[in-house]
């Protein structure tokens, strides 16, 4: 016998429609009922996660500003203050005024391919990227009592169709660019430069959070990597769990150092001239980009000297093993878990002098706080 099952659907603004639909021929009533209950389950309609979209007033803005504050308050994996303003500025200029007032729940595959359309024309590839996986993360945090996702989505990245991130511009140096900014540094930049370029690698926020009395040995040939400075602040952890290690110098860089510290014992190592902490802008614009432009070398951050020094040691022959201790990188084999360097100072000294610095240092003193002067490279 033909079968048919039959639903009310409401209709916003009108009043309910019967929906009748074909169940084909059915043997009994039971089972009937049984294909029209899948039919009806297949629809969503009557679902938990219906009823919850269908029924849900937040909208995107109130459920971003919630997600902020989660991430401010959070104590597994704390994320840095800078981070949340950063994500807060993507949120205020970006993504609030083109979603801020759309109910959470109707954020899905097409408002965020919308989004993409809004922001391609003048963002980089990698910021769109970045903006819409903060778009999902915002929706993602809506969650109910047990921890589950209240919007839970599929998303499309062949249907959103961000733009592919070309290969990103990451400048570097060689031997010779690293020796020319390091002659042409002045005072305490020369130190800090030689520093980042000749050991680790270290990121400038750790080096700049080094303080005499705590983190550098008597022989100074090894660095305490426990915290880092940034925005005038000195922040107890660093950008990765596994950031907090030693860094080992060649003789010829802990000489240097030695000079430089001179008769301090204490406070940090690199400060300004009020004693103040040296802050990475400051740096950057009254010292490193006056320099870099000045010898004609492509501009960059403070990365540049990272990644020079993380090819120095792949050049070099440095241990895997090693390598990731002083660069602070996660293990990348099992069996590197159970290599204990930081018990053993000795192998780590004779690989930080058989490796060396990589660059030439000059011969004048390090030892006093400098300006940066600008003055005519000698050819």
């Amino acid at each position: 016998m033909q079968s048919y099952g039959r639903y009310w659907k409401d209709v916003p603004g009108s009043i309910p429609r019967r929906v009748v639909i074909s169940l084909g021929v059915c043997l009994t009533r039971s089972i009937a009922e049984r294909k029209c209950a899948d039919h009806i389950r297949k629809l969503g309609i009557g679902s938990e996660r219906r009823f919850i979209e269908s029924t849900s007033t937040a909208t995107f803005k109130e459920q971003g500003e919630a997600w902020l504050r989660s991430l401010a308050n959070r104590k597994r994996n704390p994320i840095e203050q800078t981070t949340i303003d950063n994500r807060r500025y993507a949120l205020d200029k970006w993504i609030y005024p083109f979603l801020g007032e759309v109910y959470l729940a109707d954020v899905n595959n097409l408002t965020v391919k919308e989004l993409v359309e809004h922001m391609a024309g003048t963002l980089s590839s990698s910021t769109v990227r970045d903006y819409v996986n903060i778009t999902k993360a915002v929706v993602a945090s809506a969650i109910d009592e047990n921890g589950e996702e209240k919007f839970p989505r599929k998303w499309n990245p062949e249907f959103i169709d961000a733009p592919l991130i070309d290969r990103q511009r990451q400048p570097s140096s060689t031997s010779e660019g690293v020796s020319d900014i390091v002659l042409f540094a002045i005072g305490q930049y020369r130190m800090l430069y030689a520093l980042l370029a000749g050991c680790g690698p270290l990121r400038a926020g750790e080096a700049l959070g080094l303080e005499i009395d705590k983190h550098i040995s008597r022989d100074f040939r090894t660095l305490q990597i426990v915290q880092k400075a940034k925005s005038g602040r000195i922040f107890p952890y660093l950008k990765t769990k596994n950031g907090e290690r030693q860094v080992d110098l060649c003789s010829q860089l802990a000489e240097i150092l030695c000079e430089f510290v001179g008769k301090r014992t204490s406070g940090l190592l690199f400060h300004s001239s009020s004693g103040a902490q040296l802050l990475q802008s400051n740096t950057l614009s009254d010292s490193l980009h006056p320099v870099l432009d000045f010898i004609a070398h492509e501009r960059g951050g403070f990365n540049v000297f990272r990644r020079f020094r993380l090819t120095h040691l792949e050049t070099s022959g440095c241990p895997d093993a090693l390598k990731h201790f002083w660069s602070g990188h996660a293990h990348k084999h099992v069996s590197e878990r159970y290599v204990k360097l930081a018990q053993d100072r000795d192998y780590r000294l004779s690989w930080a002098e058989k490796i060396g610095l990589g660059f030439r240092l000059p011969g004048a003193s390090n030892g006093q706080l400098g300006q940066l002067v600008q003055f005519r490279k000698v050819v």
